[in-house]
């Protein structure tokens, strides 16, 4: 189709069209000749998406860009109807508590932990400390991370013992791998089956059956190690 066509077609003029390929948001057309450009069902897919993430995602074009961009390079089935979920299933996985924000400094006068140590954790990937006006900011589960962290080492896991904050960083590398696991096996598997609303509901009840679940496996692989150590009076690598 000409240029005129994707107008009609998409409900935009052809000066936003042209801006969108300058900025990369939308590909260049087929130039079968040198003055005529040729426009896919492709680009008009592509003009949808752009228009939904703004009207009803209310997305920047900076972070469109990103998203659109993402998804050429790594098709996931339904990246398009699941964009902007993480906005509906914050709240929902907050269980009851109020889903805002803590000053950082407000979170630390509560815990045994310093700012220098929380900038490791950050680092560390164990952390997500939120930034903006105002200052340094916690949501509740961060914040809830740091409270567990400072309960260890009442417990007795303190630097005295070696227990350090940057050995914690294991466990947000394999958290990382996993939460990519588990996002790109949901979007595949039911990114054309479920609506948004299902779809948030469906993800929420998932992380709390995943959680329970990891947590009896964990405690279970802990018991089965510690038989092993008794059995054969060695740790890892053979160290006695």
């Amino acid at each position: 189709m000409k240029m005129k066509e994707l107008e009609h077609v998409s409900g935009l003029g052809r000066e936003t069209i042209r801006y969108y390929i300058r900025e990369g948001l939308l590909p260049e057309p087929e130039r079968p000749k040198r003055n005529v450009a040729v426009y896919t069902d492709a680009h008009v897919k592509r003009l949808n998406l752009i228009k939904r993430l703004q009207a009803e995602r209310h997305l920047p074009l900076s972070l469109i860009k990103s998203l659109v961009m993402s998804e050429a390079e790594n098709p996931v089935t339904g990246f398009e109807a699941f964009i902007g979920l993480e906005n509906r299933l914050g709240p929902l996985l907050s269980e009851g508590r109020a889903f805002g924000a803590r000053p950082l400094a407000e979170v630390l006068a509560d815990v045994p932990i310093s700012l220098e140590e929380a900038r490791v954790l950050e680092a560390s990937g164990v952390l997500m400390i939120e930034r903006k006006e105002g200052g340094e900011f916690l949501n509740q589960r961060n914040a809830r991370l740091l409270e567990l962290i400072g309960k260890a080492r009442v417990a007795g896991y303190t630097p005295e013992a070696s227990y350090t904050v940057d050995i914690y960083g294991i466990y947000a590398e394999m958290m990382q791998v996993l939460a990519h696991h588990a996002v790109a096996q949901f979007y595949r598997n039911l990114g054309t089956r479920v609506d948004y609303e299902q779809a948030a509901n469906m993800a929420a009840e998932g992380v709390n059956i995943i959680n329970e679940m990891m947590q009896h496996m964990f405690v279970e692989r802990i018991i089965h190690e510690v038989e092993r150590v008794t059995a054969t009076g060695t740790l890892e690598d053979g160290e006695e």
